[in-house]
């Protein structure tokens, strides 16, 4: 397997990217704007936000209408709707002309605010005429934007790497299937990106604790994850398999109950920070503290950051189910892709760099008959 850490222009990868990193620039602008308004700074704009003018229009035009008290709810869904929309489009632009990332993203910030702040929402009648709109709200918007742009630009990178890792693990799965081989992992070395996917790795326990744990047991059986002759080898085992999956089947019957307790609870968010710290770990190899405590950070990250978003969505839809069953997906499917990712980027850096710690998966390679270092 020919891997080229330049991952091939891929429009739906790109797409799928940028969505992520809309998203994420959407949660920094609005941390951006909220900080500006502790120290007094802000739009200058007064009346019903444009964002829940937004949500309103589009209640009506579904034939529903919109609570008074879920206004604020759904003007956030618009507000992080359409950052990650105009997100996907710019990744999906990124990926078929790369000049449109100068300026760190910086650029796709300035061009976000004059579509949608400057032109879009007065067009639409969401806001103010610009003629007629405070002097301060188009400055506050550019700058704001220009975080968004920045945070967006970073994310998608990220994930654009990220998804390429997940392809080449997949596929790595695949050719080992077909060949009747096992498939053999690398122990990674604390690199900011293990230690960034331990993380990611850990935040899955936000929605569900058992996630990242069922999932990393799983991982080490497949052989997807080393984490032989450490403390954490007992993950691997099918005694290990047989407790951690009853226990996720349980949680996701159990979160739909409405007296199951809140995640933010003490002995809840406990709990999501072992299992965040112990698949953290046995992603880096089964030794690594740093990676422990990474995946711990991330359970507790996302602890709080999903019992939030789930109740303003919940609000908003006014029904919790649909909103627990994308946390389902969302945990299960995301740290089975981070355990991917690590052994697709494994590959890639066994691949690159000869070393006798990589013997053994330049083995499995040749058995495959891939080219290998």
């Amino acid at each position: 397997m020919d891997i080229d850490p330049r991952p091939p222009r891929d429009l739906c990868v790109g797409t799928a990217s940028g969505l992520l990193g809309g998203l994420i620039g959407a949660a920094a602008m609005t941390a951006f704007q909220a900080g500006l308004e502790r120290v007094g700074i802000t739009s200058g704009v007064r009346g019903m936000p444009s964002t829940e003018r937004a949500a309103e229009r589009v209640a009506k035009l579904t034939g529903r209408r919109l609570p008074r008290k879920r206004r604020p709810a759904a003007g956030e869904a618009v507000h992080y709707g359409m950052g990650s929309l105009v997100g996907g489009l710019y990744g999906a632009a990124a990926e078929l002309q790369p000049r449109v990332t100068a300026g760190c993203g910086t650029v796709f910030g300035v061009a976000a605010a004059t579509v949608v702040d400057e032109t879009l929402v007065p067009a639409f009648r969401f806001g103010d005429p610009i003629t007629r709109a405070p002097l301060q709200s188009h400055p506050y918007s550019y700058v704001s934007h220009l975080v968004y742009g920045a945070f967006t630009e970073s994310a998608r990178r990220f994930f654009r790497r990220f998804f390429g890792d997940v392809g080449t693990g997949a596929q790595l799965v695949r050719e080992a299937k077909a060949q009747g081989v096992p498939v053999v992992a690398v122990k990674p070395a604390d690199s900011r990106r293990t230690l960034l996917l331990a993380f990611l790795l850990g935040s899955t326990a936000g929605p569900r604790t058992s996630a990242p744990l069922t999932v990393a047991s799983w991982a080490a059986k497949c052989g997807w994850i080393d984490v032989k002759d450490s403390p954490l080898a007992f993950l691997g085992s099918t005694h290990a398999v047989a407790v951690t999956t009853p226990m996720a089947i349980g949680e996701l019957i159990v979160d739909k109950l409405p007296a199951t307790p809140d995640r933010t609870d003490p002995p809840g968010l406990a709990a999501r920070a072992v299992s965040g710290a112990i698949s953290g770990a046995a992603l880096a190899g089964g030794r690594s503290w740093p990676a422990a405590f990474a995946g711990a950070m991330g359970a507790v990250v996302a602890t709080y950051a999903g019992y939030t978003l789930r109740e303003k969505l919940s609000d908003a839809l006014g029904h919790d189910f649909p909103v627990a069953a994308v946390e389902d997906f969302i945990a299960f499917g995301g740290a089975t892709m981070v355990c991917l990712a690590q052994l697709g980027s494994n590959a890639a850096d066994a691949a690159a760099t000869p070393s006798d710690a990589t013997d053994s998966y330049n083995d499995a390679l040749s058995v495959l008959g891939w080219p290998h270092s």
